[in-house]
């Protein structure tokens, strides 16, 4: 069995670097959000929370969002 290796600065599987995004749009069946990141256009599972709407700050791991809020207040 060979080991996975990461080879890039971060690794998506096993950072621990979490990523503010602001949501621009949610997918009709709310599973979904369209996002920017830094302002890049991202899409992110919001399945773990209830009632996203646009606007909202949610803090995001490997294209999952967490919990709202913002890095600066985690800080």
């Amino acid at each position: 069995m060979s080991e996975s290796v990461c080879r890039d600065q971060v690794c998506i599987t096993c950072s621990d670097q979490l990523l503010e995004v602001v949501v621009t749009a949610v997918s009709p069946d709310g599973s979904t959000a369209m996002a920017t990141c830094d302002g890049v256009g991202c899409e992110v599972s919001i399945d773990l929370l209830d009632d996203v709407v646009a606007g909202e700050h949610l803090l995001a791991h490997g294209g999952v969002a967490l919990q709202r809020g913002t890095v600066a207040a985690g800080r």
